[in-house]
């Protein structure tokens, strides 16, 4: 197998798998939508952090009690997702039907429009996460959305590696 067949074959795969993880994540918010509420509520809210030993931090001030505004918080979240899905699928098919030629320049740019929310996404989660406290009892979340970012930022690299190399 040649070099371009190879760098074609995983930047194809890691495209795919971008993709395929951001349109899971928006059919399984859109069907779980109040579960996925209830979750961002449970955050957002800091239901956790009023129990022993935190229930005297002096951030749970900042506590958002509004169902109305946790399920705005999760409309943009499925907004972001659904931004990042499009142009990652869109882009997978593209790069699909050139086989054994890694992405071309215009690839690159479809696969950045849909990296640029899939950062995004996650980058807001974890931020809005440390305002509200989670990375206190909801570490695997904090993790979670960490390597999801660098999962972004890899596949940055590798989309791009016929960009970056010249």
């Amino acid at each position: 197998m040649s070099y371009s067949a190879s760098l074609w074959l995983f930047q194809l795969a890691t495209a795919l798998g971008l993709a395929l993880w951001m349109i899971v994540a928006v059919v399984n918010n859109l069907q779980g939508f109040t579960a996925s509420k209830g979750a961002v509520g449970l955050t957002m809210a800091m239901t956790l952090l009023r129990e022993e030993p935190f229930r005297d931090l002096p951030f749970l001030k900042r506590a958002v009690e509004s169902t109305v505004l946790h399920a705005a918080a999760l409309v943009g979240v499925i907004i972001l997702q659904a931004a990042s899905a499009i142009p990652l699928m869109a882009g997978t098919v593209l790069l699909a039907a050139s086989p054994g030629s890694p992405a071309t320049a215009a690839i690159s740019a479809i696969f950045n429009l849909g990296l640029v929310p899939f950062l995004l996404c996650w980058s807001l989660m974890f931020t809005s996460g440390l305002w509200f406290g989670f990375w206190i009892r909801q570490e695997g979340l904090l993790l979670t959305q960490l390597l999801l970012a660098l999962w972004g930022f890899a596949g940055f690299a590798v989309l791009n590696a016929g960009q970056l190399a010249g």
